[in-house]
């Protein structure tokens, strides 16, 4: 009896994934850490660029980060656009009241008068060159980031297809569908 517990004691020891210590009133789970010469072989001889989970959780996060400025921008963008309406018709009032007030006067001649209501023409044609060059960024913008989307999705499908056939997975799947 004593043998098996001195046996599980050094089996305890020999694990090198958790280490635990106890305090007063709680249990502390500390990840042991790899010796110097451990670092060094591993970094002599480790096949670089084999860590998936690291490489997956990196695509996660990337594609997140792509999915929340897509979502930002569409909702940045509607309201970028009601402003832009609203803006527009304020200052298409106050172009039109400007051209009532400036021209009542008969004394003068046409060529003035078609300044002064000259605003009430452009600011229309002004507000639509806007909103098609914000329409235009905006697309061109969603245009990168779909693209983005798809080059990170394609990345993590072919990462998982990869670990698939480095862990055996579809021959173990046959031997599964075969009994």
């Amino acid at each position: 009896m004593a043998g098996e517990s001195n046996k599980a004691q050094e089996m305890g020891k020999n694990l090198d994934v958790l280490a635990t210590e106890k305090n007063d009133s709680a249990t502390i789970v500390k990840k042991k850490r790899k010796g110097v010469l451990s670092r060094i072989w591993n970094g002599l001889f480790r096949q670089h660029g084999d860590d998936f989970e690291k490489r997956l959780q990196h695509i996660s996060k990337e594609e997140a980060t792509v999915l929340a400025r897509m979502k930002k921008r569409s909702q940045s963008w509607r309201r970028m656009i009601r402003h832009l309406i609203i803006f527009s018709v304020i200052f298409e009032v106050i172009a039109v009241i400007y051209a009532i007030m400036t021209t009542r006067s008969l004394d003068l001649n046409w060529k003035m008068r078609a300044f002064r209501v000259l605003p009430m023409f452009l600011l229309p044609g002004l507000s639509s060159i806007t909103y098609s060059a914000l329409v235009t960024f905006t697309r061109m913008c969603d245009r990168k980031d779909q693209k983005t989307l798809e080059k990170l999705r394609a990345e993590r499908q072919e990462k998982i297809d990869e670990l698939k056939e480095k862990t055996n997975y579809y021959i173990t799947q046959q031997l599964i569908q075969v009994i």
